[in-house]
């Protein structure tokens, strides 16, 4: 298995590596090896980092992408905790553990389920403030600021859901914090990739303590974000709506161009979301509504679906179809988010999921033809989010994403707490006072059969697809882990990315129809999409997987 290791996570060109899983399919079949690769990849990342896992299911499983968040979310399931609390403990925890992708100051969307009841979703998005200068066509980034709604969406999944204390379920976090969390390796390339972009003095000595980004290994402390997390649990409520926490952090925030006020920040209270479904033969799925991109992970799904395309090669085409399909009805504009001003209305997309692809989606010239027609941007910075699912013994399942916009969100930190605040598309590309940001996030929850899952994705607009092609490995018969190891393919920006072990034959039919394509492995800088996904088997058996492309873990039990 080695040489196939070494193909599917280098070193090495990709291209080059390409071309070595090419002739090793054909000497041995790419089926056989799409099956291997969930072992290989299992097998490099190592016994204390594991990237699926199952129990009899006890407790439950929660899979994230921190092996710090993903064992508070656990020790929260086996101390008799709720999905709801081991979710909102290791959400918390993740505001912690991955700094580049989640803060208090951030955004968060939840859809969660109790056995047997329809799912609900918490809308935690951020929001522009209510007072901007006025006659501005968009902000600075770095002013970009919008109100938080992440914690208040935790803590509104935690009293709903929840059985434990808030201290049980916010302390591990705070400690923490206190204590230092181990940087994985996934993390740390990250954090050194993005340091030259980290500018603000008060981000640079927080995140940056003598001047570098930690290494993998180092232990990295929050004192100040623990300080946050105490109050937390002294007051039972968001720091941010207490007057004596808000008030001078608006202040400190004026200084670097911000424009938060007490009054707004007590007013960001997360609200009841909208939830979306669509379905077929042995299948359901739910996911988030108007708030996020719950409906463009439906399109793509159904779409694919409805096809009915079981060779490999054809079932990726028809994907990417799907997915340009999809992103083409979004109403905002891929990558700015700005809204585009001839949206189609949401009745007219909620109509479209019974729609099909062409007759001939197959043909050369539909594939043309739809390459033609996108209306992708040219270029495309790598943005992330962070995701985490769990499902208890009982049957909750929660799926709970969060995200501050690009890596380390504004990369603008409060001085005394070292919070990092999110940056808002919305504000940057069309500021309007009170706009709610709607991002790329689709936590969803999949029935197939007698099997509940939880899942959802990381990667701004790679999300949807990345979901997508896990739920069609699912629908397809494949384990858990080995939908999560299955090789992807999705749009970034106007080409494909495509894992080296994609189908053979993928880059030449898409460089006939007109299509750039590069290929990639399973790193955490250029990858397609990472989805964390947590399950219950109709054995009754919890199962969750994690994504090899960035630090997460899987637990069960």
């Amino acid at each position: 298995m080695s040489a196939l290791a070494d193909i599917l996570h280098g070193p090495g060109d990709p291209a080059a590596r390409r071309a070595a899983w090419l002739a090793l399919a054909a000497e041995r079949g790419a089926a056989a090896l799409t099956a291997e690769a969930a072992e290989v990849l299992a097998r490099r990342r190592g016994a204390d980092r594991p990237l699926a896992a199952s129990g009899a299911g006890r407790f439950g499983a929660v899979a994230c992408g921190s092996a710090a968040a993903a064992r508070i979310g656990m020790a929260l399931l086996e101390a008799g905790g709720s999905a709801a609390d081991a979710a909102a403990g290791a959400g918390f925890a993740m505001m912690v553990a991955d700094p580049p992708n989640a803060s208090p100051a951030g955004r968060a969307h939840v859809i969660w389920a109790r056995p047997g009841e329809a799912p609900a979703a918490i809308d935690g998005a951020t929001a522009a403030p209510s007072v901007l200068p006025g006659g501005l066509a968009r902000l600075p980034d770095a002013r970009a600021l919008p109100l938080p709604g992440a914690v208040r969406a935790l803590l509104a999944l935690h009293d709903r859901g929840g059985r434990l204390p808030l201290a049980t379920v916010a302390g591990p976090a705070r400690d923490l914090a206190r204590d230092g969390v181990a940087v994985a390796p996934e993390l740390a390339e990250v954090w050194a990739w993005r340091a030259p972009e980290i500018v603000d003095p008060d981000a640079r000595r927080h995140y940056l303590p003598g001047g570098r980004a930690p290494r993998a290994g180092d232990r990295f402390a929050q004192p100040g974000l623990a300080g946050f997390f105490d109050r937390l649990i002294e007051t039972g409520r968001d720091p941010f709506a207490d007057l004596a926490f808000a008030a001078p952090f608006c202040n400190r925030l004026a200084r670097k161009g911000g424009f938060w006020t007490v009054a707004d920040l007590a007013a960001a209270a997360p609200r009841e979301g909208e939830v979306v479904s669509a379905g077929g033969e042995g299948w359901r799925l739910a996911s988030i509504g108007r708030q996020g991109w719950g409906h463009t992970l439906l399109r793509i799904v159904t779409l694919c679906a409805a096809t009915g395309a079981t060779d490999a090669l054809e079932a990726e085409l028809a994907h990417l179809l799907a997915v340009l399909r999809a992103f083409d009805e979004r109403p905002e504009e891929l990558r700015s988010l700005k809204p585009k001003p001839d949206p189609l209305a949401w009745e007219v997309l909620v109509a479209r999921l019974g729609d099909h692809l062409p007759a001939d989606w197959a043909s050369p010239a539909a594939l043309s033809d739809a390459i033609g027609q996108a209306r992708g941007p040219a270029a495309a910075e790598d943005r992330d989010t962070t995701h985490l699912s769990v499902v208890d013994a009982a049957g909750m399942r929660v799926a709970l994403t969060q995200s501050i916009g690009p890596h380390f969100g504004a990369r603008v930190a409060d001085p005394e707490t070292g919070i990092l605040i999110a940056h808002s598309y919305r504000m940057a590309e069309a500021p309007e006072p009170g706009a709610r940001d709607v991002t790329e996030q689709c936590p969803c929850l999949l029935d197939i059969g007698a099997a509940r899952y939880a899942l959802g994705g990381a990667g701004s607009e790679r999300i949807p697809g990345a979901v997508a092609a896990v739920i069609r490995a699912l629908m397809a018969g494949a384990p858990l882990d080995r939908a999560l190891a299955a090789p992807r393919s999705n749009w970034v920006g106007d080409h494909v990315r495509a894992h080296v072990d994609a189908p053979p034959g993928l880059e030449a039919r898409l460089d006939h129809a007109g299509a750039r394509v590069a290929f990639t492995d399973r790193g955490p800088v250029d990858h397609l999409g990472i989805v964390q996904a947590a399950g219950l088997e109709g054995t009754g058996r919890c199962i969750a997987a994690a994504d090899p492309a960035y630090a997460g873990v899987a637990l069960a039990g």
